[in-house]
């Protein structure tokens, strides 16, 4: 039986998804991705117009970013802290074990994947926007902090950790290994210092 539209056009975007997981971006093309649907390649341009039609079709409709849940913490500035700290290390977390998303993170760097970097972008703003708001539900947010900046520079900067580790090939002497459990738990140090040195106001 012939498969319908949206069985076909389904699978070709899990297709892609996998290719990009396994491959990067760069593995992505009209004759690879019909050869891993087992689709003509007609259909790719009649569903989606293309490879930069299926790449955002992927992003506005696959989860490329990682979606956190809230931590249920007493409120209070110590534990705005914990939470911006909780939910930031469960985002990288997340991206770090995840090939998809690590690609898609990617693409946002990567001419060839301006579609699918783009949509990426955008599903981080809207979820981050969520996190916010949430954060400041349920916090007292001191005055001083700027904390849509706060979490952009800490999410951006373990976004890169996860890209770095994720093409590590081994220790780099005289600097951080990002590639071994002890490396990680010293950044996941840092963040927590970092939080709470800016979060915490007892003492000021």
């Amino acid at each position: 039986m012939p498969r319908d539209r949206f069985a076909t056009r389904a699978l070709i975007l899990e297709s892609a998804a996998g290719i990009i997981a396994a491959e990067g971006i760069g593995g992505l093309g009209i004759n690879s991705l019909a050869s891993a649907a087992q689709c003509d390649k007609v259909l790719i341009y009649r569903y989606f117009g293309g490879l930069t039609g299926v790449l955002a079709a992927l992003g506005a409709e696959r989860m490329v970013w990682p979606r956190v849940e809230m931590p249920s913490v007493d409120g209070g500035e110590e534990s705005l802290a914990q939470a911006v700290e909780g939910v930031l290390l469960e985002e990288w977390a997340a991206l770090s074990g995840s090939t998809l998303m690590l690609a898609s993170a990617a693409a946002e760097l990567a001419p060839t994947g301006q579609a699918l970097g783009a949509a990426t972008a955008e599903q981080r703003a809207k979820l981050h926007a969520k996190m916010i708001a949430a954060l400041r539900e349920q916090y007292q947010v001191p005055a001083y902090v700027d904390l849509p900046a706060l979490v952009e520079l800490l999410s951006a900067a373990l976004t890169v950790f996860a890209l770095r580790t994720a093409h590590a090939s081994g220790p780099n002497p005289g600097a951080l290994d990002i590639a071994s459990p002890p490396g990680w738990r010293r950044i996941e140090k840092m963040m927590s210092a970092v939080t709470r040195a800016l979060l915490n106001t007892n003492g000021r």
